[in-house]
Parts: C-alpha cells; structure tokens; sequence
C-alpha cells in the first residue's frame, strides 16, 4: 500500500509533485546572482513614517518534488530526489518605499536567509540519504527544526536593525549571511539535485 503525502504551512509550506520547479509569473526562485527588484513587491502600500516596518517579504521553503509517496513502512519512494527550494512571492510582498534602497537591500536579506536555511536542510537530507534513512518522519522533524530556527533569525535581523530603518543594512549581517551561505556552497538546490542524478545511475 502506498500513501500520497501533501503537507501544507502558512507563508511557507511543504508540498510534494511530480514538477519538479514551480513556474509562475509571481514566485521567483532564489538563485545565485539574481537579486530582488523594487518591481517585484507587487502588493501597493504606502510607507508610513511614524512606522519601523515599512515592507514585507513573503517567501517559502518548500520540499521537491511536491508530491511524495510513502509506503506501509512510513518509508519514501525515491528518498533520493528529496530537495527543497527557496521561493518569492511577489503579489504577497510589498515595498513602501521603492526608491530607497536601503529598504530593498534589507529584503533582499531576508530572501537570502531563507536561502540560508534552505540549504541547512538540504545538508540534514542529504545526511539522511548518505545513512539510507528513508522514514518520512525523519524529514518532516529535519523541515520543521530549520524552519522554526529560520523565524528565530529573521526576528533576530529585523531587531538588530530595526527593520531596516538603519543604513543599508549592517555590514556585520551582510559578512554574516554571506559567510554562512558561502560555507554551505555544496548545497544549493542544482548540485544537491546533480548529486541524485548520479546516485541513481549508480548499479
């Protein structure tokens, strides 16, 4: 007996299909080089002055593919493709001030992070997958630890820099991102998903 699991979170989810990258004229998936634009905050808001939050990034950390089958053993078909991508969304997102960049730079922060913690998680599946663990349960503990630790650090981010009303957000959180995200290079989405395709051609 097979099972078809779909699990869904608010603002970040995990969901499992045959698809392997959403396609859609909203989401923008994060990828090296590719940096937010103050067109991409679609939602219209006018920013407040008498308020220190002034635009919002709606991002989700999701598993890939969307759809996963679990057997009678609570054990995934195919365990090998498990991935996860950081993804954008641009109808839920807003800027109240487009024309100050220090603004922009500090949700661009925020979408690096998540990218961070992404990649936190691939390196515990693919953990996992190094040890053969194929228990749906053990990816779903892996998921819900990074993603209740990336809030933590968001909220960390927006206090120490007051949610972005400081300068061009702080060198010591742009070095700090940057160091972490440099160190776990090994575990973007293409050669964690490289790293599969070779596993399975393997005898």
């Amino acid at each position: 007996m097979f099972r078809l699991i779909v699990v869904t979170f608010l603002y970040t989810s995990i969901m499992f299909s045959q698809r392997d990258i959403m396609i859609d004229a909203n989401i923008i998936q994060w990828k090296e080089g590719v940096f937010l634009t103050p067109n991409d905050f679609k939602v219209v808001k006018e920013a407040n002055p008498f308020k220190v939050k002034n635009a919002l990034t709606t991002y989700r950390i999701e598993i890939l593919p969307k759809e996963v089958v679990v057997d009678e053993k609570n054990h995934i078909v195919n365990y090998l493709k498990m991935n996860l991508a950081t993804y954008f969304y641009k109808n839920k997102s807003w800027l109240g001030d487009k024309k100050d960049p220090k603004h922009l730079a500090h949700e661009q922060l925020h979408f690096d992070i998540a990218e961070l913690f992404t990649r936190k998680m691939r390196k515990a599946f693919e953990e996992l997958k190094h040890k053969k663990v194929k228990d749906f349960d053990a990816y779903q503990e892996v998921y819900s630890t990074y993603w209740k630790a990336c809030k933590i650090y968001q909220n960390t981010y927006d206090r120490e820099t007051f949610n972005g009303s400081m300068p061009i957000p702080s060198n010591n959180w742009l070095l700090k991102v940057d160091k972490e995200l440099y160190e776990l290079e090994d575990y973007t989405y293409g050669k964690v998903k490289s790293r599969w395709r070779e596993q399975i051609k393997k005898p």
